[in-house]
Order: structure tokens, then sequence, then C-alpha cells
């Protein structure tokens, strides 16, 4: 019996500032920006082919539904698998439709696919269905210090993207919302100025108004719970925090100058993570 196996790994994102703004129909009349990160926090997918079937298997280091892209990365590693195409943009984008065929995945926007296939630390502009990617060239100690800065950590709630997006875009075509749309977009491009000026402390104080202004997107953006770990983590020396993704549980990101102390408060809830310059890989 011959058999062919392909492996692959995409990595999930975390994102510092500008989601939502990367969906339709916002995107066509404003433009949208999103400043994101890829991680070492992996989805794996292998590929199995022999003369009677061909099988797909996923594993994946992340908890479920955490906010950080997942399903995204699922998709781009499935995607790789079965077409065998080495090209990361053209991945992205045909993920990226494949999820807007979906009913649920409909309000969602392109900075997870693109992250996932990326790697790196990268402000992505949106006009359209225009993206123009910037990464974000950091020297190894500044990108060090800025890791050891950060903490990210599970809320034990699950996030589904598509019904925050869905609430945010909502109120954008009812015109309740259009302008913090607009100020997390300004936030992004605010926050990769703040890194190449290597500005950790504005940084962290652009990270509380992405918060502030997500709030107002829709009324499911903040849960009680994740506003309760929010507030631990200020008690517990962080400066900073940022929803993940567009909300509604996941996880939250704080930026603190003892990380130490808030790994200690959250324990377990807390996901490790460095940085992937890699993005999409080929193991074989």
């Amino acid at each position: 019996m011959i058999k062919t196996i392909k492996k692959v790994r995409a990595p999930v994102r975390i994102d510092f500032a500008g989601g939502t703004t990367d969906i339709k129909p916002f995107t066509d009349i404003y433009g949208g920006a999103v400043l994101n990160a890829a991680i070492n926090r992996y989805v794996y997918g292998t590929l199995i082919k022999t003369s009677k079937k061909t099988k797909l298997e996923y594993h994946a280091n992340i908890p479920t539904a955490s906010g950080l892209g997942t399903s995204s990365a699922m998709n781009v590693v499935w995607l790789a698998l079965i077409t065998q195409n080495k090209d990361k943009q053209k991945i992205a984008e045909a993920v990226f439709k494949i999820e807007q065929a979906s009913k649920e995945s409909s309000f969602n926007g392109k900075q997870d696919q693109y992250a996932s296939v990326l790697g790196g630390i990268n402000y992505l502009e949106f006009f359209k269905d225009k993206v123009k990617i910037y990464p974000i060239k950091l020297d190894k100690k500044f990108l060090e210090e800025f890791n050891n800065r950060l903490v990210l950590v599970y809320s034990g709630e699950e996030h589904y993207s598509g019904d925050s997006n869905k609430y945010a875009i909502e109120n954008f075509l009812k015109n309740k919302n259009t302008k913090n749309l607009l100020r997390l977009k300004s936030i992004a491009k605010e926050m990769r100025e703040c890194l190449l000026k290597k500005d950790l402390q504005k940084f962290a104080y652009l990270m509380n108004e992405e918060t502030k202004e997500r709030k107002k997107l829709s009324k499911i953006s903040l849960t009680k719970n994740t506003k309760k770990i929010i507030e631990i983590g200020f008690k517990n020396e962080a400066i900073g925090a940022k929803i993940c993704g567009s909300g509604n549980g996941g996880s939250v990101l704080f930026f603190s100058e003892n990380k130490k102390r808030l790994i200690e408060t959250f324990k377990k809830r807390v996901i490790d993570f460095k940085f992937d310059f890699e993005g999409l890989k080929w193991l074989n």
C-alpha cells in the first residue's frame, strides 16, 4: 500500500489594535488597519494518502475558541494540505473567501488568515479587496523586551467572533459606532509608531484605549467575566489590557513590567508564547 504523508503547521495570532476595521462594508468606505502578531501556538495538520483513501488530521496547542484566530489557522492548514499551494497570500485570500461562504464567518475580516500565513508582527491596511502588508522589523533586544512585557490570559469563555462582529457591523450600518471604528483604525497606526520608536509605555496606554473603544462597538464585546479578569490584572501590576479578537469571551492580552506577578495570579489560565516569524510552514 503506497502512503503519502504531508505535514504543515500554521500559527494563531494576538491582535494589538484595529480588529473589526478589516470587515466589509467598513473597509469599502473608510479602509481598515490592524496591528497583529503571530505567536508560537500552532494548528498542526497531516494529510495521509493511500491507494484507498485520503485522511486529514488536526491538532492544536491552544484552548478552544480563545479569540486568537484558531479557526482561520485551521482553515489555512487544511487548504495548504489539499491544494499543495505554497503562495501564502493566495492561501490567505482563498481561506477568506471560503469562510465568507459560511454564515457563521461572514462577519469576519482578513487579519487572522494573513497573520497565520505570514508570521511576524505586521501592520496591515485594508481597502475594498486589497491588503497592504507592512512587516514590523524590531531588533532582537527590543523584541525580547517587548515579548517579556506581554501576558496572555484565557478567560475560560469560548469566543465566537462572528457574534460580536455581527453586532458591531450592524451598529456601523446604523451609524452608531463609526467614530469608534475610525478610532480603532487610528490606534493601530499609533501603536505601529510606538513599536518603531520603542515607546512601550505609550503602547500599553493605547492597549487600554483600544479596549475602551471596543466596548462601545457592541453590547457583547466585554463580558462580565472578561471585565473581572481585566480588573484582577490591573490590581496585580498590569498597566495595559487588550481584549483579543472582537471580544465576547476568549482571551485578554496584558502589558506589565512585572510579568511574573501576573503569571502567578492567573496560573493555568496563562497561555505562554513567543512571537512566530515563520508563518505557514511545511514540515516535510
